[in-house]
């Protein structure tokens, strides 16, 4: 009964050591796992993206809609006389100056953006060249466990034998 219960003792210890393809299984699994959530992350960022955009836009449309609503309102005073004339004139240049100085703003965001993505770009580029390294070496592995467990039961039945 005592060797009975070491014995079942041990067989449950080999058998809490997954197999080889039990690891497999789960790489796989893993692997899928991963695929899945990378795509969910990416899906969302994209919805993000899209928001923040479509948020930039209605507020540009605002303030462009603000401004002409502005400039019409204050037109008809405007020509009245000569010296309101000349106010809607200089309140019209300052607001050109500030249409170019965002514009000039929106240009520098696109291109810190542009050297962002450049940058990005090349980080992505490297972790794929580490990642095709990563699995040539695992697959150069695995071929090396293959070999090794032919070996050992080669060794194995020269010794048995």
């Amino acid at each position: 009964a005592r060797k009975n219960r070491e014995i079942s003792g041990l067989q449950r210890q080999i058998d809490d050591v997954p197999s080889r393809a039990e690891l497999n299984q789960y790489q796989c699994r893993f692997i899928e796992l991963h695929n899945q959530v990378s795509w969910k992350h990416k899906e969302t960022k994209q919805y993000f993206a899209l928001y923040n955009t479509l948020e930039d836009t209605r507020m540009y449309i605002n303030k462009e809609v603000n401004l002409l609503n502005s400039i019409h309102d204050n037109f008809e005073r405007a020509m009245q006389s000569e010296s309101q004339r000349t106010a809607f004139m200089k309140q019209l240049d300052q607001i050109v100056d500030g249409v170019k100085q965002s514009k000039i703003k929106v240009e520098r965001k696109k291109q810190d953006l542009k050297m962002t993505l450049s940058e990005l770009q090349d980080k992505l580029n490297e972790v794929l060249d580490r990642q095709r390294l990563y699995f040539k070496t695992v697959k150069d592995f695995q071929d090396e466990c293959k070999k090794n467990e032919l070996l050992q039961m080669k060794l194995q039945q020269l010794t048995s034998a």
